[in-house]
């Protein structure tokens, strides 16, 4: 996996983005869902996070679960329409695990899209990069 250090938060530039900071991956006919490297670095230390069950029908920009940190908490929203096929139990049991590898064992759910091509309304990693970078400017 590329990526691109030219912010102070890492972006694989495989992935998609949404504009609430999350990723998405199409493997085969399944999305694999997770939190960016900037969601992880301003919440802090991630100690609770809520995830669906199997089954659960998710909603465009609708929340399917959440994170808590010692200093925040957020909500997790869906980027199109789906059903969750699984979801990750060595989170669940470990959600600092998002802090250290957000990318890699911190997936938070697989879903099985529904509707519309999802990427219709994702970011490419350059275009996710950019945003971060208008964000640092500020």
């Amino acid at each position: 996996m590329a990526i691109a250090p030219r912010s102070r938060w890492k972006v694989v530039e495989e992935l998609w983005y949404d504009a609430h900071h999350q990723w998405a991956r199409q493997d085969d006919v399944l999305w694999t869902l997770g939190i960016s490297d900037y969601t992880q670095d301003t919440a802090g230390d991630i100690l609770y996070i809520a995830l669906p069950e199997p089954g659960t029908v998710l909603e465009k920009g609708q929340p399917f679960g959440s994170l808590e940190s010692g200093k925040w908490v957020g909500q997790l929203y869906a980027p199109f329409d789906g059903v969750v096929i699984a979801a990750n139990e060595q989170v669940r049991e470990r959600p600092g695990m998002l802090n250290h590898d957000p990318y890699g064992r911190g997936w938070i759910v697989k879903v099985k899209a529904q509707g519309p091509a999802p990427r219709s309304d994702l970011l490419s990693g350059e275009e996710y990069r950019r945003r971060l970078e208008d964000l640092e400017e500020r």
